[in-house]
């Protein structure tokens, strides 16, 4: 924070914003400083590239310190971050595209509003708990006001990136012209990516693998538990 607050005053007009991305914004920077402050900002690990795009996944903070949260959002944030910067050829075909994860129903990850939004749950597999997401397609927020995304599927937590490159194909196959990855998830029938999605939600004790029971960024065998909280009766 002290790095942050130092560069914004040799380089900007000595403030820091947050962006409702989780992003931090920098003003007032001039163009010839530009290179320098970032590679300042990448040298202490806060360079990540692809700012804006759909590889920059958002999430509240999960039950790493939310009494509310069933699931590891920022777990899951992390895993989607890595996967699109492992694969640019998915951030290319839809920069657009939103992807934002909340921990539980109450949504303060914003993924009702998402292109692709993520929302935490659980199942019991055998006599184990298995995280999971209900996977929600087509939110958005524009001029004409917020449309919520609709619910598809009920993956479980580990098969989420094979479910967003699912998804991700079924835009580059079937998409409209110039359309945009948002503009796609917002008409495209449910029925369609339920069917592409189904095979993902089905999970026997049999086909469960040992680390399905373990939510993501965590080491323990996943046990959800009630906490007291305002939404916790």
């Amino acid at each position: 924070m002290r790095l942050l607050g130092d560069l914004a005053a040799v380089y900007g007009d000595g403030l820091v914003r947050v962006t409702q991305e989780q992003d931090l914004l920098y003003r007032w920077i001039q163009n010839q400083d530009v290179e320098e402050l970032h590679r300042r900002l990448a040298a202490v690990g806060l360079g990540l590239p692809d700012a804006g795009t759909i590889a920059d996944v958002t999430s509240c903070p999960g039950a790493e310190s939310c009494k509310l949260a069933v699931t590891q959002s920022r777990g899951l944030g992390d895993l989607l971050g890595n996967f699109l910067r492992s694969r640019p050829d998915l951030v290319a075909v839809a920069p657009d595209l939103k992807i934002k994860i909340s921990g539980c129903p109450n949504g303060c990850g914003l993924h009702h509003i998402a292109g692709v939004g993520f929302q935490g749950g659980m199942r019991k597999v055998g006599t184990k708990s298995v995280p999971q997401y209900f996977v929600m397609v087509g939110g958005a927020v524009n001029d004409d006001g917020a449309t919520f995304g609709r619910t598809a599927a009920k993956v479980p937590a580990r098969r989420i990136p094979v479910a967003l490159e699912r998804l991700i194909a079924l835009y580059r196959a079937e998409h409209a012209g110039d359309e945009t990855a948002t503009a796609f998830f917002a008409r495209i029938e449910l029925p369609r990516v339920k069917k592409l999605l189904a095979d993902l939600e089905t999970m026997t004790p049999e086909s469960a693998r040992p680390e399905d029971f373990v939510d993501l960024a965590e080491t323990r065998e996943f046990r959800p538990q009630t906490m007291d909280g305002e939404c916790a009766s």
